[in-house]
This record gives C-alpha cells, structure tokens and sequence, in this order.
C-alpha cells in the first residue's frame, strides 16, 4: 500500500509538470490572455517572412510567417508576426486578430477553442487518472 501511495503521488506530481510544460510550449498562457476579453479586430498582411526548418522527417520545410497590421479598439495600430497559425494569407488580405488590451502584440489568428483554453485541466487530469488506476492495480497486486 505505501508503495502504491508513493507511486501515485510521484505521478500526480509528473502529470502537473507534463501539463504545465506542455501548455507552454503550446503557448496557452498567450493565447488564453489574447481570447479573454473577446475583443477581435481586422489586421491587415503586410508582409510574409519565409524560414526553413526541418521536418520530422529530416528533410527541409519552408514555413511562412505573415506580419499582421490592425488598430485597436481604442485606436492604436499594432503590428505583429503570427507563428501560431496554419493560416498563410497573401499581402494585403485580411483576417480576424483575437486579442487583448493589456498586450495587443501578443495577438492571435487562431480562434479559441475548448481544448486550448483547457489543454493544462485536461492533460493534467487524465494523467492524474491513469495514476490513480495504476496506483490502484498496485495496491491490489502486492
């Protein structure tokens, strides 16, 4: 039983670190700042800016990121690289910005959604269940 307590603490632990650095790379903290006050706005491409990189697979992948242009609510223009978005647009197009009045640069193109806003809850939470079932079938076992 000490055992099984021991691992599930341990594992608990490792599910709230996984979900926290994951959301990080995920950039959820930007994002969920840039959806919380539903303020949106029209930006304009004013430029594209095209990198290299490798892809999984080993071999050269051209990514292209758009600079976007809009004004806010309170009439400021602010200017930003997108380098979350699968959306390419072509110079001059316009596309919906989210984004938020303590730190419009941190603006995003891509909508919000359930499991972004949640991604942290529910990585941690799953992995707090496969611990407890484990930590379960341990306690049973020995």
């Amino acid at each position: 039983m000490v055992i099984a307590a021991a691992y599930f603490v341990l594992a608990v632990g490792a599910a709230v670190m996984f979900g926290r650095t994951l959301d990080r790379q995920l950039q959820g903290p930007r994002l969920r700042s840039a959806w919380a006050e539903g303020l949106t706005a029209e930006a304009r491409c004013v430029s594209l800016r095209t990198e290299e990189v490798q892809s999984p697979e080993g071999g050269p992948l051209e990514q292209t990121h758009p600079t976007l242009e809009f004004r806010t609510a309170d009439g400021h223009t602010v200017s930003f690289e997108e380098r979350q978005s699968r959306l390419t647009p072509a110079l001059g197009d316009f596309v919906t910005v989210y984004y938020g009045t303590a730190n419009p640069k941190d603006a995003t193109t891509r909508a919000p959604s359930f499991g972004m806003r949640h991604a942290r809850t529910l990585i941690t939470g799953a992995g707090s269940f496969f611990a407890l079932v484990t930590a379960a079938v341990i306690a049973l076992v020995s």
